[in-house]
């Protein structure tokens, strides 16, 4: 066995079997920042915690204050994106500079160019991408961050950026309406069919669809029925088996 596999073995495995099986925010935050790490790719949360430096940077480029700014993209990873959105949130038209933003766009505005600048897979690496690999697409995720925020103090850039996220989100997302439903297959529908105004959205994975609602309803006031309820505004539609 080589010197750094005894490490791992030694070291590193007791180490993440520790934060396992500990609840404590802290662990639990390790355990979401190793599965972003390996499993699902860098998010904005990864990217937050990753480059706390360069995050705080945005944030005062924004004139949002960095609490207020990890409690958005905290709440954007518990319950999805959609959530930041105030009414339909930034217009879909380029904002105009000439007003102060209302905190509701900032948060969205720093959600969209973190989520630009990851690179996460919500149904997880396949087996063929490599250790190394994983690694690989965090770091260069990060450090496009790093000089992403060297460059940009004032709003103006963060503005730019996050209206070629949500144009990029827009090409790469189709929906369909199924049993009068919006329906995609990217995990970014939620928050782009809330965002065109749609009470009702829903998003396949493989043999199950999540469904959910914007605030303000619920799935039944809206009609629709699920499998398995998450909370009054969010289920699971259970298909066949493949």
């Amino acid at each position: 066995m080589h010197k750094d596999q005894k490490r791992v073995q030694d070291l590193i495995l007791p180490a993440i079997a520790g934060r396992i099986h500990t609840e404590t925010p802290e662990a639990e935050r390790d355990c979401t920042l190793l599965n972003r790490l390996l499993s699902q790719g860098p998010d904005p949360l990864f990217m937050m915690e990753t480059c706390p430096g360069e995050f705080a940077r945005l944030c005062t480029a924004l004139g949002l204050p960095e609490p207020k700014g990890r409690e958005a993209i905290e709440t954007a990873h518990e319950q999805g994106p959609g959530c930041l959105l105030l009414g339909n949130g930034i217009p879909s038209t380029r904002i105009s500079l000439l007003r102060e933003l209302p905190l509701e766009w900032k948060c969205e505005v720093l959600w969209l160019v973190l989520a630009s600048l990851s690179d996460c897979t919500e149904e997880g690496y396949k087996e063929e991408i490599t250790l190394r690999e994983r690694m690989q697409r965090a770091a260069t995720a990060t450090a496009r961050l790093t000089i992403f925020a060297s460059r940009t103090w004032a709003p103006g850039p963060m503005l730019e950026q996050a209206y070629r996220a949500l144009t990029s989100f827009r090409s790469v997302t189709k929906f369909e309406v199924v049993n009068g439903i919006p329906t995609t297959d990217q995990d970014i529908g939620f928050y782009l069919g809330y965002k065109a105004g749609h009470p009702v959205v829903a998003v396949k994975a493989g043999t199950m669809t999540f469904i959910g609602t914007i605030p303000g309803t619920t799935l039944d006031q809206q009609g629709v029925k699920v499998d398995k309820e998450i909370s009054p505004s969010y289920g699971i539609v259970f298909g066949e088996k493949e």
